[in-house]
């Protein structure tokens, strides 16, 4: 089945479905928010960022303003759980202002709920992303183009869980399928035109307490509709333990296997260690630490490469030092090996975001935000630094 061929067709029911149809189910259990529900958000900060176009050098610094919306819509009727999740921002930049641009993304899902522990599920979504000037295919190049490219994705996904948090044994399986293109510069982008389709079954069992041994299963197949070259077929299993005995902690680790299988001999086929670490501790009521990690083949993002593997590795720290006010700091690096057809070579990300947020009220909240990010890489072309600092404000009801 390929997105590309369904041409408008595809699209128009694609955003009937999301219209009608959302729910959030988690990877191991039932959506536990029940009932009708309604949601609406403003976002809005003003900043600046110092190393717009994330240049080796000559950095050029620009002040922007953001405002973006969301909407949450919920519905629930005796075993059937909808709802519908839209989000819009636009950006506006000082100094460059060919680069404004908007985003937007619209999720629907679908729960039918068989039993207490039994449930159908369908989940379906679009995203428009602007990718900037510095970064993806222009990334140490950006001045090789006037603005940035857009991005778009599709996915459609259904599949059937059974159990809970507290069952004995938890199963689930997901078929899905997506497709990811640019919408500008098709005369080059269009080599990146891609569908995937893949299924992902996932067993836990209880051994004792709250340990579960956990198993994943994964098999996708990729294909490039305009670059053959690159088409290819990726198998993954990991196996592990998952252990959550209270809200203070919760851990799972899984590691295993990877493989990628390309349909023909341009590139190498390729195998490699995979792991997913994810550990969540809350040691007072007031903190809370997140961490997670893993290792992915992931597909190209460059018109002349083959595939990536990429390391990722995140930590979240939440303090609340009173009612009102909270300190949220991020720290990530992620390290990619990029494999083109003769070379290798290897990108090292760090990111860091800091934020203090004051919630004024329920439904008004003020931040302050710094975020920096770096790239250190074997063409050191490519290298940069990047800072920014904004303030804002968030209303929800």
């Amino acid at each position: 089945m390929m997105f590309s061929s369904l041409g408008s067709t595809y699209r128009f029911l694609l955003c009937l479905v999301l219209v009608t149809s959302f729910t959030a189910v988690a990877q191991d259990s039932f959506n536990t928010q029940k009932g009708n529900v309604l949601q609406l958000g403003v976002d809005s900060e003003v900043g600046s960022i110092d190393n717009f176009l994330f240049e080796n050098k000559n950095e050029q610094s620009t002040s922007y303003i953001k405002l973006a919306t969301k909407i949450f819509l919920q519905t629930q009727v005796e075993q059937h759980l909808l709802n519908v999740k839209v989000q819009a921002s636009h950006l506006k930049y000082q100094q460059f202002s060919l680069d404004d641009h908007s985003d937007f993304s619209i999720n629907g899902e679908y729960q039918y709920k068989l039993s207490d522990n039994k449930a159908l599920f369908f989940n379906a979504e679009m995203l428009n992303r602007y990718e900037y000037r510095g970064t993806g295919l222009s990334l140490g190049n950006a001045d090789s183009l006037i603005k940035g490219d857009e991005k778009e994705n599709l996915s459609l996904s259904s599949g059937y869980l059974y159990g809970s948090r507290d069952s004995v044994a938890q199963f689930k399986i997901e078929l899905g399928v997506n497709s990811n293109e640019y919408k500008t510069r098709r005369n080059a982008t269009k080599l990146l035109d891609k569908n995937n389709v893949y299924i992902k079954p996932s067993f836990d069992y209880l051994l004792s307490g709250q340990s579960y041994l956990a198993t994943e299963l994964l098999y996708s197949k990729l294909s490039f509709n305009f670059n053959s070259v690159l088409d290819k077929a990726k198998y993954a299993a990991l196996a592990g333990l998952k252990w959550h005995s209270t809200e203070i902690t919760e851990l799972a680790v899984l590691l295993g296997y990877q493989e990628i299988r390309f349909d023909e001999n341009t590139f190498a086929d390729d195998n490699a260690f995979k792991w997913r670490v994810n550990v969540n501790w809350k040691p007072l009521y007031s903190t809370s630490i997140s961490f997670t990690s893993g290792r992915d083949f992931q597909e190209a993002n460059r018109l002349t490469d083959s595939y990536r593997i990429v390391d990722n590795h995140q930590v979240e720290a939440r303090v609340s030092l009173s009612d009102y006010l909270q300190v949220i700091a991020t720290l990530g690096y992620k390290l990619e090996d990029t494999v083109f057809q003769n070379k290798l070579t290897q990108e090292d990300y760090l990111f860091t975001d800091f934020q203090l947020k004051y919630q004024r009220n329920e439904w008004l909240s003020l931040h302050l935000r710094y975020i920096y990010s770096d790239l250190n890489s074997t063409e050191t072309t490519l290298d940069y630094q990047r800072n920014s600092l904004s303030i804002g404000f968030s209303v929800s009801i």
